[in-house]
């Protein structure tokens, strides 16, 4: 059975992108980060904030450019580096087929979804990822704040060692599950149990979310005081 492509429509076998005829309107970029991961050597733990306004801001700046411009330009192109991946190169830390969250189909079909990197900046490093077959928008892959992809040779072909950064709920679960395998020094402690209890999944209803100004602060912490949840979502309620 013949494998499935992601998008239906003609197979292009070329690394070239194939300008959409859409008139006279302009194709600009567009991104996707659907298959985005961190992975060792392509982690974000202890990137700074500064790092992630300059990716966004280039990210920005190619949903500007026009696909005829650029890919005809190869000024454009050598500006910000852009050229396809060489699985061969010396030191490369990872395999095309290691980037396994990434649909069989694609990683298995080197030739219609070669993988490209462009640069965020001189020095702050590279942008992974593959073009859908329509060439609408790029798929981000892998972040690569360290140049760790292509080795450079004026820097000896060095591979920087980088840690997966974790997000606020992922670390929170973690903590969780940390403290729940700890020993409890009193039997049969109330605590210990309902801790072994999470998740409960009593929040599956909806989440209120509120902000107050703080010239009202004095006056929510008198009304609120010694009020249960059930009283505060009442008061919210009767106030709206």
């Amino acid at each position: 059975m013949a494998k499935q492509k992601p998008i239906v429509g003609k197979v292009i076998t070329t690394n070239k992108p194939v300008i959409l005829d859409k008139g006279k309107d302009q194709q600009n970029w567009s991104f996707s980060f659907r298959y985005y991961n961190q992975t060792e050597y392509f982690g974000l733990g202890e990137i700074s904030t500064k790092w992630f306004v300059s990716l966004l801001e280039k990210l920005r700046d190619l949903c500007k450019e026009d696909y005829d411009n650029f890919f005809k330009d190869h000024r454009i192109k050598d500006a910000n580096r852009y050229h396809t991946i060489n699985w061969e190169a010396k030191n490369i830390p990872i395999k095309r087929t290691d980037i396994d969250w990434v649909d069989a189909n694609v990683i298995e079909n080197e030739e219609d979804y070669p993988f490209f990197q462009f640069q965020i900046s001189t020095g702050l490093g590279r942008v992974i990822g593959f073009w859908e077959q329509d060439y609408r928008f790029f798929n981000i892959v892998l972040l690569d704040p360290k140049h760790n992809m292509q080795p450079s040779k004026d820097f000896d072909y060095k591979v920087t060692d980088t840690t997966i950064e974790q997000c606020e709920l992922s670390s929170l679960l973690m903590d969780i599950d940390n403290i729940k395998g700890l020993g409890c020094l009193i039997e049969g402690c109330q605590c210990k149990e309902e801790l072994n209890k999470l998740p409960t999944k009593l929040n599956r209803g909806r989440f209120v979310y509120f902000q107050l100004e703080e010239e009202y602060y004095g006056e929510f912490l008198e009304q609120t005081k010694n009020k249960s949840v059930k009283q505060l979502i009442e008061l919210g309620l009767l106030s709206s």
